[in-house]
């Protein structure tokens, strides 16, 4: 993708996911007022708007990201109209992956007939318990070389504890591959199962924690997202990523100090995707 390797426009199911983006966004449950992005217009008119106004604010460069996020950082943001990476500061740098290791999990369990419904629940809510089980029951490790072979990803490693699905190792790059192959080359039903479960991710995730950082907080609607948090591993691993629209894939994947608190550390990433926002039409 970067390198050369850019993730290609599907014209075929750009439509598609515009229409699975609207619904998810619809339907997606409120989370408490204060915590809600304002009303804003669709983002379609969002980006006509700002077109037509006034001239965009520039992206901002690499330093200026760094910046924003002490520890490690890594950003990447795909533009699946041009076929361009836009942004991209560290895309190759490796992490643990905390539950974005479910979309493998995920993708996994449609190919062999797991019901949708744990599906649903493990992305759209995050399940802990739905992702042990169903990592222990399609092969664990071998399910991630499995995927990273299919799917092209050149740096994804399983973790060193079979046990522990959130160690295993991810970067950018790869996190968008993901999403890549499940615009172009998943199956159908595979991709409105996922799609709509990330489209419908809830406020509070089935462990309490506020999944509404990033991209959830940056950008008023039309976003479908996997979401990820982990402590001690060895520091605070906090990542978004997912859907702008049809057109952008975005990930934001951070190592943050172990003594940072979680607010602290949710707002950072949430101030990397507000960065971009202006920049590329989504506020």
């Amino acid at each position: 993708m970067h390198r050369g390797n850019a993730i290609l426009l599907a014209a075929t199911c750009a439509g598609a996911v515009v229409a699975m983006l609207g619904a998810a966004a619809a339907v997606r449950p409120p989370g408490p007022a204060a915590a809600q992005p304002p009303a804003s217009p669709s983002l379609s008119t969002s980006v006509a708007t700002t077109a037509t106004s006034a001239p965009a604010p520039p992206l901002p460069d690499e330093a200026a990201l760094a910046a924003l996020v002490p520890g490690r950082l890594s950003v990447l943001v795909h533009d699946r109209e041009t076929g361009q990476d836009v942004v991209s500061h560290r895309p190759d740098a490796v992490y643990p992956s905390a539950s974005l290791v479910k979309l493998l999990i995920a993708l996994e369990a449609l190919r062999r007939g797991e019901p949708d419904g744990d599906v649903v629940g493990m992305l759209s809510r995050s399940d802990d318990a739905v992702a042990n089980r169903l990592w222990t029951k399609l092969g664990g490790p071998s399910l991630v070389t499995r995927w990273a072979a299919r799917a092209g990803l050149t740096a994804t490693r399983p973790p060193a504890d079979p046990l522990h699905w959130g160690s295993t190792l991810v970067t950018a790059a790869d996190v968008a591959r993901i999403y890549a192959y499940l615009l172009d080359e998943a199956p159908e039903g595979t991709r409105q199962v996922v799609l709509d479960a990330l489209g419908n991710a809830t406020h509070r995730g089935a462990d309490g924690f506020d999944q509404f950082f990033g991209i959830p907080a940056a950008v008023p609607g039309g976003w479908a997202v996997k979401q990820g948090w982990s402590c001690c591993d060895p520091g605070r691993n906090l990542h978004t990523s997912g859907l702008v629209g049809a057109r952008y894939v975005v990930v934001v994947l951070t190592a943050q100090p172990a003594a940072t608190g979680w607010a602290v550390a949710t707002q950072r990433v949430t101030a990397v995707v507000k960065a971009l926002s202006d920049p590329l039409g989504w506020s």
